[in-house]
């Protein structure tokens, strides 16, 4: 039964372990850009509406810069798919403020500039 759940697991995604790291860089960033603690945006329980906020930007800039499907998203911020979808339609929902969606903007740019692959580091 392990096995058959971790050969689903290499089906959603290559390297799971690579995912969750990137989920993490991006919930960083998030946590920079908000002000709200890293911690409080990973914790699986119930928290202030400014950390829900935080989570559904960090899982929406997650789908959106690195075209991951949303299972893909959902495994690596430890999450349901459909929650995941509902995160994303909060935030383009979101993005009718102008204001909102340059911040948003300048946070995707932010991690387009990132490194895609350690291998693309300068030894």
């Amino acid at each position: 039964m392990l096995v058959h759940a971790l050969e689903d697991i290499w089906v959603i995604t290559p390297d799971p372990r690579r995912d969750r790291l990137m989920a993490g860089f991006v919930t960083q960033l998030v946590s920079l850009a908000t002000g709200i603690p890293a911690a409080e945006i990973n914790t699986a329980r119930r928290t202030t509406n400014a950390a829900v906020r935080a989570r559904h930007l960090a899982i929406y800039l997650t789908h959106i810069t690195f075209h991951w499907p949303l299972h893909r998203v959902a495994y690596a911020f430890g999450r349901d798919r459909t929650t995941c979808g509902h995160a994303c339609r909060k935030i383009e929902d979101l993005r009718e403020n102008a204001d909102f969606d340059r911040r948003l903007a300048e946070l995707e740019a932010c991690l387009r500039q990132a490194p895609a692959h350690a291998e693309a580091l300068p030894q």
